[in-house]
C-alpha cells in the first residue's frame, strides 16, 4: 500500500486531480470515455450477495454485506457492480471503516443510473447511504428518496478524500449529498461528473464543514431543487463548471460561510435568482466567467451580500424585463468586469467601486438561447480486451500492449490486474497506436513499481499517437521517472491528464518542457511534497490547470524560458516551506493564477512570490494571501522592471504587497482580526487603463472550456491520462514536446 500522510491542521493530502482543454472547432464527447466493467474479478450484488432489485424485496442486508466486504483487506476484489434493477432499502446502507487505511480504492459501479435504482422505502428523514471510502470511486446509480429520505449520501467521522462521483442520479429528497457533517473532519477534493440533481427539497448538495474544500462539479444537472450548492448550512467551500440549473426555488447557488469560489461557464434558466451570498463580515473571492443567465424571478440575478472581491467575465445575463433593477449587486463588494452582456440599462451596483472593460447593454432576443447538450453517461465498452494476469511483470505488461497494437482491433484494451505488477525495464506505448492501458478502477489497487537499474521511466507514451491511460499507480521508489510522455508537440496535439497528481518527486513533481505547439491540459490534478511541484519551460503552448489541490511542495510552480502556464482553482497549503512560485527567463512568458488560497509561511529572505528578470505578464485574478510567520514580510518580491505584474479581485492578511511594489492592484480586499474583512485601497491604479485590464486579464479570458477535444488530424497526438498516481522517484509525471 502507498503510504498515506496524516492530516494535520493545514496539511491535508486531498490531492486528486483532473483536467481538460477544449479547442475550437467540432467538439466530440467527454474524452470519448466507455465504462470499462465490470472486470471479472469484481464483486456482484445479486449473483455474489443475493441482492434481488425487483422494487419490493427488502435488499438492504444483501447491499450492506456487499459494501461490507469491500472492507475486506483480505478479500479478492475491491469493485462492486449492481446490475440493473431498482433495490429497495429501509435502513441506512454503511461504509464506515475502522482505521485510516480501510476503504481505500474500492469502485461500486451501477449497470446504467436510468436502469439501476437504490430506492428509500424507510422511515421518514431517512439517509439511505453513509460513504467514508477515499481515494475511491461511486458511479452509475440513482438514488430515489421516494419523497421521504433526508440525503442520499453523507460522510461518517472519518476524513475523506481524493474521490470521484459520476454519473449518479438524486431525487425526491432533501439533499442530494451532504458533506462535512462531522464539524473539523471535512470531505475533500472531490470530482462530481455528469451527476443530475432533481427535486432536491433543501439542495442538491452541501458542504458542511470549513474543512469540506475543492469539489468540483462539471456537466451537472440541477432541476426544480431548492438550492442546487450551498454551503449556507454551515461552511466550506465548491467550484461549479459547466453545469445547467432549472427553475430553482430559492437560488442556483449560495453561500453563507466564505472562502474563494469560482462558476464558469453555467446556463440557469428560470430560477429564482443564480448566486445568492447572505450578509457576512468576513471576506472572499467569487469568479463568474462565461456563464448564460436567462429569465431569473428575481432581480439581480447575482447578490452579493458580504464583503467580497468579485470577477465578472463575459457572462450574458437576460433578465425578465428590461425595466428591471441590476443583473448583478454587491452593496459591500468592488468588481472588475470585462466582456460582459445585460439585457438592463444599468447592469451593475457595487457599494465599493466597479471597473467595467467592454461590457454591453443588449437588447433582449425573443427567444431564450438553446440549452447546452452536457455529456452523456459512458457507454459500457464493447473492445477486445487483453488481460494481464495476476503475479506477472513488466514484461507480460508489454507483451500484452504489443499484442494489442498488432492485433489491428478498433481502440483494444490492455487491463491490468489488481496486484503490485514489478517493472524491470520500460513499459513502452509506441507511436501510432490506439489503445488502452488501464488498472482494476482506482490507483492505488493496480501499482507499478520501479524494479530495474537506473532512472527508468516505469511507463513511456511516444507520440503522436492516440493513446489512453489510466486507473493505476506508478511507483518510483528512490530513483525512477514515473510517466514519460514525448513526441507530442505537433500542431493540434493535446494531452489531457484527468484525476492524475504526483507526489513525493526528489526533483519535479510535473514536468513540461518543450511544448510549442500542443496544448496540455489538467483537471483537478494534484502535486504535494516534491522539491518542484511543478515546472513549465521552454515553449509558449497551452498549458493550463484547470482545478487541483496541492501542499508541502519546496516550491510549488517554476516557469521559465518563454513558457505559459495558466492555473485556475487551485489551492496550496503549507505549514513549513515559505516559497511558492519563482518566475525566471529573457523571453517573454505569462503566469496567470486565477482562483486560488496560497497558505504558506513568510520568510525573510525568502520570498513566497520571486519574480526575477521575468518577461511578461504576471496575472494574479481572485487570490487569497495567507500571512503566517515572519509578520510584515511581503509575499511577493519583484527584481527588474521587464515584468507586468496586477493583482485583480484579491484577498490577504497583512501587507502582502510591498507598498514601493510596482505592480497594480485592483478592487481587492484583506482580512481584518476577529475573521473580517475590508476592501483595500488601489496600488499604481492610474496604471490600469483599459488597454491594461484586456492585457492583464486575455489569459484567464482565452477558451480553455467546454467538455469536449477537438478531433486532431492524422499524425497528431490525442492523449488521455485518467487518474494515474505518481509517488516517488526523480520526477513523477515529464511531458517533452520532442522525444
Amino acid at each position: 500500500m502507498i503510504p498515506l500522510k496524516p492530516i494535520r491542521g493545514l496539511l491535508r493530502l486531498g490531492l486528486v486531480a483532473i483536467a481538460l482543454l477544449a479547442g475550437r472547432g467540432p467538439q466530440r464527447a467527454a474524452g470519448d470515455e466507455e465504462f470499462l466493467g465490470p472486470s471479472p474479478g469484481w464483486k456482484d450484488a445479486k449473483k455474489d450477495f443475493g441482492a434481488v432489485g425487483d422494487g419490493k424485496t427488502d435488499d438492504t442486508a444483501a447491499l450492506q454485506s456487499a459494501l461490507a466486504s469491500l472492507l475486506d483487506v483480505n478479500g479478492s476484489a475491491v469493485a462492486l457492480y449492481l446490475p440493473r434493477g431498482t433495490y429497495r432499502i429501509t435502513g441506512t446502507l454503511k461504509l464506515p471503516r475502522k482505521g485510516g487505511r480501510e476503504a481505500i480504492g474500492l469502485n461500486i459501479q451501477g449497470e446504467d443510473p436510468d436502469r439501476t435504482v437504490i430506492r428509500w422505502g424507510g422511515p421518514a428523514k431517512g439517509v439511505m447511504f453513509e460513504w467514508n471510502a477515499w481515494y475511491s470511486r461511486l458511479g452509475r446509480i440513482t438514488f430515489d428518496g421516494a419523497g421521504k429520505a433526508e440525503a442520499a449520501i453523507t460522510q461518517s467521522k472519518d476524513f475523506v478524500t481524493a474521490n470521484e462521483m459520476a454519473d449518479l442520479v438524486f431525487r425526491n429528497l432533501g439533499f442530494g449529498i451532504r458533506a462535512g457533517l462531522n464539524k473539523g473532519v471535512g470531505i475533500a477534493e472531490t470530482a462530481v461528473l455528469r451527476c443530475r440533481f432533481i427535486r432536491c427539497s433543501e439542495a442538491g448538495f452541501s458542504s458542511e464543514d470549513f474543512n469540506t474544500l475543492d469539489w468540483w462539479f462539471r456537466w451537472c444537472t440541477f432541476q426544480n431543487c431548492r438550492r442546487g450548492l450551498t454551503n449556507a448550512v454551515g461552511s466550506g467551500n465548491f467550484h461549479c463548471y459547466e453545469c445547467v440549473f432549472q427553475r430553482s426555488a430559492e437560488a442556483d447557488i449560495t453561500i453563507g460561510n466564505t472562502g474563494y469560489f469560482s462558476f464558469r461557464h453555467n446556463r440557469s434558466t428560470g430560477s429564482k435568482a443564480f448566486f445568492v451570498a447572505g450578509f457576512s463580515g468576513a471576506g472572499c473571492q467569487l469568479t463568474f466567467q462565461g456563464n448564460t443567465i436567462v429569465n431569473t424571478v428575481d432581480a439581480p440575478a447575482i447578490r452579493v451580500g458580504n464583503v467580497a472581491a468579485v470577477l465578472l467575465l463575459d457572462n450574458t445575463i437576460l433578465s425578465r424585463a428590461r425595466a428591471m433593477g441590476p443583473a448583478v449587486a454587491g452593496e459591500r463588494s468592488a468588481a472588475v468586469s470585462a466582456g460582459n452582456r445585460f439585457s438592463v440599462s444599468q447592469p451593475l451596483r457595487f457599494g465599493n467601486g466597479v471597473r467595467s472593460v467592454d461590457d454591453r447593454v443588449i437588447r433582449r432576443p425573443t427567444s431564450s438561447p438553446a440549452e447546452p447538450k452536457l455529456p452523456v453517461t459512458p457507454p459500457r465498452s464493447t473492445a477486445k480486451v487483453f488481460e494481464v494476469a495476476a503475479g506477472a511483470d513488466g514484461a507480460a505488461v508489454q507483451a500484452a500492449i504489443d499484442a494489442a497494437v498488432s492485433s489491428k482491433t478498433a481502440r483494444p484494451i490492455v487491463h491490468l490486474p489488481a496486484a503490485v505488477i514489478p517493472v524491470g525495464k520500460t513499459i513502452t506505448l509506441p507511436a501510432g497506436c490506439d489503445i488502452r492501458l488501464v488498472g482494476e478502477g482506482i490507483p492505488y489497487v493496480t501499482r507499478l513499481e520501479w524494479a530495474g537499474e537506473g532512472e527508468g521511466p516505469i511507463l513511456r507514451v511516444e507520440g503522436p499517437s492516440r493513446a489512453e491511460i489510466g486507473d493505476f499507480a506508478l511507483i518510483g521508489g528512490d530513483k525512477a521517472v514515473g510517466l514519460v510522455i514525448g513526441g507530442i508537440d505537433q500542431a493540434r496535439s493535446q494531452v489531457l491528464f484527468d484525476q492524475a497528481q504526483a507526489t513525493g518527486a526528489k526533483a519535479c513533481g510535473w514536468r513540461i518542457e518543450g511544448v510549442k505547439k500542443a496544448s496540455v491540459a489538467l483537471r483537478d490534478v494534484g502535486h504535494s511534497d516534491c522539491r518542484v511541484g511543478m515546472r513549465v519551460a521552454g515553449g509558449p503552448g497551452a498549458v493550463v490547470i484547470l482545478s487541483g489541490a496541492s501542499s508541502n511542495n519546496d516550491l510549488s510552480y517554476e516557469i521559465a524560458d518563454g513558457a505559459r502556464l495558466l492555473a485556475r482553482d487551485i489551492w496550496y497549503e503549507t505549514g513549513s516551506k515559505p516559497r511558492f512560485l519563482r518566475l525566471t527567463g529573457s523571453l517573454s512568458g505569462d503566469f496567470t493564477l486565477h482562483g486560488a488560497k496560497v497558505a504558506h509561511p513568510r520568510k525573510a529572505g525568502e520570498p513566497g512570490w520571486e519574480i526575477d528578470g521575468f518577461r511578461g505578464r504576471v496575472s494574479l485574478l481572485g487570490v487569497e494571501f495567507t500571512e503566517v510567520g515572519d509578520k510584515g514580510t511581503s509575499a511577493l518580491a519583484v527584481r527588474g522592471e521587464t515584468a507586468r505584474v496586477a493583482l485583480i479581485g484579491c484577498h490577504g492578511t497583512g501587507d502582502y504587497l510591498p507598498a514601493d511594489s510596482p505592480a497594480v492592484r485592483l478592487a481587492s480586499i484583506r482580512a481584518t482580526p476577529g475573521g473580517g474583512g475590508e476592501p483595500v485601497a488601489d496600488v499604481n491604479g492610474n496604471k490600469a487603463s483599459d488597454d491594461y485590464l484586456r492585457d492583464m486579464l486575455a489569459q484567464a479570458r482565452e477558451p480553455h472550456r467546454l467538455f469536449g477535444f477537438r478531433t486532431p488530424p492524422t499524425g497528431t497526438s490525442d492523449l488521455r491520462i485518467h487518474r494515474v498516481f505518481v509517488r516517488g522517484g526523480r520526477d513523477g509525471i515529464v511531458v517533452n514536446g520532442g522525444k
